[in-house]
């Protein structure tokens, strides 16, 4: 019945998680059609208003994908394995690309931003060439693929359990 439970949690996780991270992902995808500095200010903060929900979400969809294998005994499973590699993967990737990407467009639009894990007041606001040259450069297919596709090959491999 625990087991139940945790798979329960973890779905539940899964979805609150993909729900928060959601307005990442539309922040994304619009901001490359933004000049307007109030509305490239307003989709940053809408994306970082969500963080918070986003990192308790994902902590809990870690605590329980990792405490079940403990649980059934399936840690000799490679799709177990595979999972956790490709999942540490997409969040390297999307921890590196916010850090060289929107850390600094932030920095750039005049909002209080980070550098690392310390935050930072904001600056008088870059112009516009340099903004839309970052803006520019900032391709989200690697975002796609991390946020969309990987998560979906965990998922196969959570249903199907390959191998």
């Amino acid at each position: 019945m625990l087991v139940r439970w945790l798979v329960f949690v973890h779905v539940l996780s899964v979805l609150a998680f993909f729900l928060f991270h959601g307005t990442s992902a539309a922040m994304a995808l619009r901001l490359r059609q933004e000049t307007d500095f109030a509305r490239i200010r307003a989709l940053l903060d809408l994306s970082q208003s969500t963080i918070n929900g986003m990192g308790i979400a994902l902590g809990v969809m870690a605590l329980t994908g990792l405490t079940m294998p403990f649980l059934i005994h399936i840690w000799n499973k490679i799709y177990i394995w595979a999972s956790i590699v490709l999942m540490l993967g997409a969040i390297a990737y999307m921890a590196i690309f916010n850090e060289t990407h929107y850390k600094q467009l932030r920095r750039l639009v005049g909002l209080p931003y980070m550098k690392g894990s310390k935050n930072m007041p904001a600056e008088p606001p870059s112009g516009p060439e340099e903004v839309a040259a970052l803006i520019k450069k900032t391709s989200v297919a690697g975002l796609m693929i991390s946020g969309g596709l990987i998560p979906a090959i965990v998922l196969w491999m959570m249903m199907f359990k390959p191998f």
